[in-house]
């Protein structure tokens, strides 16, 4: 995914960011889905912040919580957080 324009760049990580969060809200409520989406909402306000910090520690939580959880929530929300993680890095973010 290249995307030159940091507009269109930010808009794509919250597209991921909302697809996957739709996924993970989806699945049954245990303490690593409310993880997962607490840590997506932080992630959407960090990037609309444009803190850099806070938006490279809710990528690696969100990251770590959906490979760790992988087996049991399925291809679709893998490849959710593999777009998502295609977005950060083409908008600069790096975790």
């Amino acid at each position: 995914m290249d995307v030159t324009n940091p507009a269109d760049a930010k808009t794509q990580v919250l597209n991921a960011t909302a697809h996957l969060e739709g996924l993970v809200g989806q699945l049954p409520q245990d303490p690593r889905t409310e993880k997962a989406l607490y840590h997506l909402d932080r992630l959407r306000r960090a990037v609309n912040a444009s803190h850099q910090e806070a938006v490279r520690f809710a990528a690696f939580t969100v990251n770590k919580t959906i490979r760790d959880a992988a087996a049991d929530w399925g291809s679709p929300v893998v490849e959710a957080m593999d777009r998502l993680r295609d977005a950060l890095e083409a908008a600069g973010h790096r975790f």
